[in-house]
């Protein structure tokens, strides 16, 4: 009976040891796939949220749940999970620039719009308020009018500050301001019943 709970003692033990130096063995690779794939995830993430919002958070939810994998020493499933991740990272990242080239280019196509509209508009409403000669149109009160005259002048004074201010690195933040002050410009028109000229 001793003889056989030696050996199976033994064997418990020795199944431990190798167990123990599995593990061991997959932890230096596990830290290492994990870091590797924060770091990549740290460097493109700001690029992924940018252009797909949906995508990024997936990926910051994989990255947490590694974390946490690899601080419970699930050191099999890091190196697993880290290889999926990495490659679903690398797609992400080729399709975060395939949207942003496509956004660029809706956005050039939209700056040649306003680039095109808004001196017609700003002209029109110039000589609606010139013709005016300072007095309100009908059915508008005198301090209605210098609301209007100074929503009118920061809208215009906002496009001529997108125009003068566009950069290639400021482009998208110029094309949203731009697009805000014809939006402005717009409402005011319909409002006094102005046509761009």
């Amino acid at each position: 009976m001793t003889q056989l709970y030696k050996a199976f003692v033994t064997g418990a033990l020795a199944a431990l040891c190798l167990g123990l130096a599995a593990c061991a063995s997959q932890k230096e690779p596990a830290e290492q796939a994990f870091a590797a794939l924060e770091a990549k995830f740290q460097e493109s993430g700001d690029e992924i949220r940018r252009s797909l919002p949906d995508r990024y958070a997936e990926l910051e939810t994989t990255v947490s749940g590694l974390k946490d994998s690899l601080a419970k020493e699930s050191y099999g499933d890091v190196v697993k999970g880290a290889a999926a991740a990495q490659d679903a990272l690398k797609r992400a990242i080729a399709d975060a620039r395939v949207a942003h080239a496509q956004n660029m280019a809706k956005l050039e196509t939209e700056w040649n719009e306003l680039v095109a509209a808004m001196p017609g508009m700003i002209s029109a409403m110039d000589k609606k308020i010139t013709s005016q000669r300072g007095k309100p149109p009908k059915g508008m009160t005198g301090d209605e009018w210098k609301r209007t005259i100074a929503d009118y002048d920061a809208a215009r004074d906002a496009w001529s500050k997108a125009s003068a201010d566009m950069t290639r690195a400021n482009f998208e933040e110029t094309v949203t301001a731009a697009r805000d002050a014809r939006a402005k410009i717009a409402a005011l028109m319909e409002k006094l019943e102005v046509k761009a000229s």
